[in-house]
């Protein structure tokens, strides 16, 4: 078992949990200069990065015969729930209702960020334990409440401005539901979210200088997270270019972090001589690697078309929102390791 404080290696970590920053960074470059539009930026963001993401959780989930077994029933009753709850709003009511069903969406999307980001710290903790350095419990707290300020607190100082929280594409603005802050309590939060980046750089400094090594790619991590999400929601100003910026930069780690756990799947079923329960692991096992990728395309594609044949109709988003929320609520159970005792195996965690 791997004894380091990186989830991987070094390298890998780097490239995946800590310099996928550069991706939403040359987006945003590429949007500066004019060489792509807020919609530009948007369709790459999906097709390269969203999609293929959102297709890594069915790859551990309703592609896996033994999981689908197991939750056939819970899966079957979300998705025609999360079909009914926008297929009616987007029919009955599309300038009423839908656009508050779809900013919860919206919402639901940016808590689901934080939460993988969270799942990232708790991990390099685990690994920081086996590497010899144990994270004290009130540590651990306080940077889970870090990584929920340096997210949520930039999201709330777009809302004192009703521009920054409006959509504009195609020829249209799309304004996502929010309160307008009132100066003094945006002010508040900014004031707040200093304190905390301040007081997080000042404990990295004493721990570092006390001789403490193995928090390195933790604190990589957070970095990372804080300059991700202060890009988007405080520089950015176009909405939807913040949107792909910080996505795609989550969208890159869980790549990442799903690469890792599937392929360390296909070598111990490999090893241990299992037969595969799982059409993804299979590929990869046979080294099917264009295959594998190739379908995280193809499957965005198709979600995709209905939305540029049916616009400006919204029934065009369903396909795709329908697939994003059971994203949403499928990823949010399958990373619980009481729930999946193999997760600690393929994670690196455990022998």
């Amino acid at each position: 078992m791997n004894r380091s404080a990186w989830i991987v290696s070094p390298r890998y970590d780097l490239t995946f949990f800590v310099g996928s920053l550069a991706v939403p960074l040359l987006l945003w470059a590429a949007f500066q200069v004019g060489f792509l539009t807020g919609v530009g930026v948007f369709v790459i963001f999906q097709l390269a990065f969203n999609m293929p993401h959102n297709i890594q959780t069915w790859t551990m989930s309703v592609l896996d015969d033994d999981d689908r077994k197991r939750n056939k029933i819970r899966y079957i009753l979300a998705f025609v729930v999360i079909t009914l709850i926008f297929g009616l709003a987007m029919t009955l009511s599309p300038n009423g209702v839908f656009p508050w069903v779809r900013d919860a969406l919206i919402y639901w999307g940016y808590y689901h960020l934080v939460r993988q980001h969270y799942g990232f710290q708790r991990l390099y903790e685990r690994r920081s334990a086996l590497a010899g350095e144990r994270i004290a419990p009130l540590e651990s707290k306080f940077y889970a409440r870090f990584l929920e300020v340096v997210s949520y607190s930039p999201l709330l100082l777009r809302f004192r401005d009703r521009n920054l929280m409006t959509i504009h594409a195609a020829g249209k603005d799309v304004w996502v539901h929010h309160p307008t802050l009132p100066v003094v309590v945006w002010k508040v939060i900014a004031a707040g979210y200093a304190l905390m980046v301040a007081a997080a750089v000042i404990h990295h400094i004493v721990a570092f200088a006390r001789g403490r090594r193995e928090m390195l790619p933790r604190a990589l991590l957070l970095l990372a997270v804080t300059l991700a999400f202060g890009l988007a929601a405080i520089v950015v100003s176009d909405l939807i270019v913040a949107i792909a910026i910080v996505t795609s930069f989550h969208n890159l780690q869980y790549l990442g972090l799903v690469l890792f756990h599937n392929r360390n799947r296909a070598r111990f079923e490999s090893s241990d001589q299992m037969p595969s329960t799982n059409r993804a692991i299979a590929l990869i096992r046979d080294g099917k690697f264009i295959t594998y990728a190739a379908l995280s395309f193809v499957y965005g594609i198709v979600l995709l078309v209905p939305n540029a044949i049916f616009a400006p109709s919204p029934l065009g988003e369903l396909p795709i929102t329908i697939a994003v929320a059971m994203h949403y609520y499928v990823d949010s159970r399958i990373w619980r390791f009481q729930d999946y005792p193999k997760l600690g195996r393929f994670l690196g965690l455990a022998s």
